[in-house]
């Protein structure tokens, strides 16, 4: 017996919502029909797919691996269907992209509106997250592309996707408007090491942060952590520490108007890269080759603070 494209829709299905009995409420059909089909799975890949645990099911590790493939494999059927096997030289079908949380406000509006114009059949769905989040997303298959930080400490993505470089942006500091070193254009870390730090803690941001000290061989003062760089920048205009970051808008206030200053960074930092990852294991489909082409454009031609690289 040949593997079925419903098999694989039920299959994906009960690993997104976690038990059968809901899958099958969303599939409008019996929760018989849903085992039978993931049991029949089973038995063909010789594999077992879920683990039966008090809240449901959850992946077995060999079910992990196998729905990225399902996913796969589902869009290209759906691909198949929407652009009679891509004969047409209009771009459709659906786009899935994550994007780490803070590129996703400087890159993806540019990005996506781009996209959106030259290729309008494209049904283009996004999602922001962690590092570790959006990689686990791309393993299971709601992923088609991912838009990160190329940490270079990180040495696990040449195990899950390939790489390709946009460009690069360096860290710089913000400090309080009445901060001592406000008026400098720059300032060394050594100056702020022992001033109370407002650390990014968006894993792992807060390792690159933390490793720019180490470079020097500084001892940050860490006061406050946050993983959202709006609060973070709320907290350096309230004048309780500095901070470091990459991202860099044209806005110079916080949410509630309080001004910061933004300063360059003294020393030798190498700019922190930023790529776009897809699956190693499968072939990249003519919207991902469009998508990573937009995105290098809009890299490339974007104006200088408004993707962090700070005034040319």
């Amino acid at each position: 017996m040949a593997i079925t494209l419903r098999q694989l829709e039920y299959f994906a299905t009960v690993a997104d919502l976690g038990t059968v009995t809901a899958a099958a409420q969303q599939l409008f059909v019996s929760q018989s029909a849903v085992s039978n089909a993931i049991a029949d799975l089973e038995r063909h890949l010789c594999i077992k797919l879920f683990i039966r645990q008090a809240r449901g099911l959850s992946l077995t590790r060999e079910g992990r691996e196998t729905l990225g493939h399902a996913r796969a494999l589902l869009r290209d059927a759906e691909d198949l269907e929407r652009n009679a096997a891509k004969l047409s030289d209009a771009l459709s079908g659906t786009l899935n992209i994550g994007c780490y949380s803070t590129i996703a406000p400087m890159l993806l509006p540019r990005v996506v509106a781009d996209f959106a114009a030259k290729y309008p059949n494209v049904d283009v769905r996004f999602e922001e997250g962690s590092r570790d989040e959006l990689l686990e997303g791309l393993t299971l298959g709601r992923h088609d592309v991912l838009v990160l930080y190329d940490y270079r400490f990180k040495d696990d993505l040449s195990e899950i996707g390939r790489s390709t470089s946009l460009g690069s942006i360096p860290p710089y500091a913000l400090l309080p408007p009445d901060h001592r070193l406000a008026g400098q254009s720059s300032v060394s870390l050594a100056d702020l090491a022992d001033d109370p730090l407002i650390l990014f803690g968006l894993e792992p941001a807060d390792q690159y942060f933390l490793s720019l000290f180490d470079l020097g061989g500084l001892t940050p003062n860490v006061r406050y952590r946050t993983g959202n760089y709006e609060v973070l920048r709320g907290l350096v205009a309230r004048g309780l520490g500095y901070s470091l970051l990459t991202q860099r808008t044209r806005q110079t206030t916080s949410h509630e108007g309080l001004g910061y200053a933004a300063v360059e960074l003294q020393g030798d930092y190498e700019p922190l890269g930023v790529i776009v990852v897809t699956p190693s294991r499968h072939r990249l489909t003519r919207r991902v080759d469009a998508f990573v082409a937009s995105a290098k454009a809009v890299f490339t031609e974007a104006p200088t603070y408004d993707l962090g690289r700070g005034p040319s």
